[in-house]
């Protein structure tokens, strides 16, 4: 019986003590933020994808892992725990309309806290992203601001744009626009990703075509050269929309330019903005 006993104790410990020393031993994978299963992907292209996450009070997003960077866009008032492997946790709270750059290569759970639901917009950037850069709000966290001047004689309407983020593929900017106006969007030398904040409409400038309605959280992609659209705020209060630019990809996959490069004017002019103020050199997005 002891020879027995002896044996076993051998058994058990040596495999575990080789598995200890083991120097190739992998820890388990990581699901990426597509298979991480609140998360729905609703629109894919060559510049996109887009998911949305709606994340009930004391639920989790699962550990999982960015492959691209990627633009999460709070639609609600959101309150969380961000968990990352090896560092403390990290509670949080994004404010309804907040826009964030999560880098690719971030790998995060995150625990809903708050009495409301996490309702997110998260969008991949398929192209890989260079130049990145925070306008005038810290969309990448711990990098300083890089908030173009406005002129002297800008006024209120001028204001209503507020850059958020730039790259050499891509640019970003939080739109107001107030009750009873409209704005044209997709007219521009771009493609667009238009994702509503609040309540609005989007139709065709033409009026030949009914609106759609959007919700907190909806979003229409226009294409370059496609047919130009009007976002209208028909209420009594002022309504936002996030829009997105991408650089079209030119015939050997290089940029047709860099989206950073052009003027204030040339930027409110795209999205139908009224009374822009002269640009100068240093007012480049």
């Amino acid at each position: 019986m002891k020879a027995k006993h002896v044996l076993l104790v051998v058994i058990w410990i040596v495999p575990l003590h080789l598995l200890a020393q083991a120097p190739n031993v992998t820890p388990p994978s990581v699901i990426t933020m597509n298979e991480e299963p609140h998360h729905h992907r609703e629109m894919h292209n060559d510049y996109v994808n887009v998911l949305t996450a709606k994340v009930s009070p004391g639920d989790s997003v699962l550990l999982h892992r960015h492959d691209h960077d990627a633009v999460a866009i709070a639609i609600g008032n959101q309150q969380v725990t961000v968990g990352i492997p090896g560092k403390p946790d990290v509670h949080q709270k994004n404010a309804d309309g907040q826009v964030r750059i999560q880098p690719k290569g971030y790998i995060h759970s995150t625990h809903v806290d708050g009495p409301d639901a996490y309702d997110t917009v998260a969008i991949e950037l398929l192209r890989e992203q260079t130049g990145k850069r925070n306008l005038c709000a810290p969309v990448m966290a711990g990098q300083p601001l890089n908030c173009p001047e406005n002129p002297a004689n800008a006024t209120s309407v001028n204001q209503m744009i507020q850059p958020q983020f730039a790259s050499d593929q891509t640019r970003i900017q939080v739109v107001r626009v107030p009750p009873h106006q409209r704005m044209d969007v997709g007219d521009g030398p771009d493609f667009q990703l238009i994702v509503a904040l609040d309540p609005a409409s989007i139709s065709p400038v033409s009026g030949k075509g009914p609106d759609q309605m959007l919700r907190p959280g909806d979003f229409v992609w226009l294409d370059k050269g496609g047919t130009p659209r009007v976002f209208k705020n028909d209420g009594e209060k002022e309504v936002r929309f996030v829009d997105l630019e991408f650089s079209p990809i030119g015939p050997s996959g290089g940029l047709l330019y860099v989206p950073g490069n052009r003027p204030w004017s040339e930027l409110v002019a795209t999205i139908g903005m009224q009374g822009a103020p002269p640009h100068t050199a240093n007012e480049r997005f």
